[in-house]
């Protein structure tokens, strides 16, 4: 269903969740569309039905459902219809790109903090060999974030968030990737205000990346202070 509309995420919940875990499998498009299958019937073949596919795009559900019409799978057109401002970043990615990054931290926010859910959030171009539930739930079962590696960095594109609570750690983790993605996005000039860019001039460089934006995060929460220095300001 169409997430614009308010009852969409409330079905789809229903529809894909199991036993409060749900994975996230965002595709931007057709291309995207073909390894996203792929990744559906990989974890299918271990007995993982728990799948919520994320699309910007109707037509791309669409095209999901005539290979599997059960799966759960919803659409945010706003995040693509969104007017950007000029910027660097803004202009060096494709705007499916951008309502991409975008809409998939928001759903993840949504479904962990408002639907209580635990969510094991994909990139489509990955192959999973074993169901990696049995080692969440023991190994690392104390663990709220756990994020792949992109080394030396986090790896944005997929992590496991569990047993999250409004107003804890990680919960704040995420609520502030979504605030400097927003920011960002929509505010460029806003970087001026940083501590050491109060050089830069329109268009300004204001990285919006995800996983840029994760890192400083990771960075600010362990120094327990406030860092952009290396996704924004590097």
């Amino acid at each position: 269903g169409d997430l614009d509309e308010p009852a969409t995420l409330a079905r789809a919940v229903a529809a894909s969740a199991a036993e409060s875990e749900v994975m996230l499998l965002c595709v931007g498009g057709a291309g995207s569309m073909r390894t996203g299958m792929n990744l559906v019937y990989n974890f299918r073949a271990m007995g993982l039905y728990n799948m919520l596919i994320l699309a910007l795009e109707k037509q791309v559900c669409e095209r999901l459902w005539d290979a599997l019409p059960q799966l759960a799978c919803v659409w945010w057109p706003s995040k693509l219809s969104n007017p950007r401002p000029k910027s660097l970043y803004n202009t060096m990615f494709s705007k499916v790109a951008l309502a991409f990054f975008e809409a998939r931290k928001l759903l993840l926010e949504h479904l962990v903090l408002r639907h209580s859910l635990n969510v094991l959030h994909l990139d489509a171009d990955t192959v999973w060999f074993a169901n990696p539930y049995p080692i969440f739930k023991t190994i690392y079962a104390e663990y709220s974030l756990i994020v792949q590696t992109d080394n030396p960095f986090v790896n944005a594109g997929i992590m496991y968030v569990q047993n999250v609570q409004p107003g804890d750690a990680s919960a704040w983790v995420l609520q502030e990737l979504n605030r400097r993605i927003d920011r960002f996005t929509y505010r460029p000039e806003s970087v001026r205000t940083l501590p050491n860019s109060a050089w830069s001039t329109p268009p300004h460089f204001a990285n919006a990346d995800e996983q840029a934006n994760l890192n400083d995060i990771v960075a600010s929460a362990l120094n327990r202070r406030d860092t952009f220095a290396s996704g924004v300001e590097f």
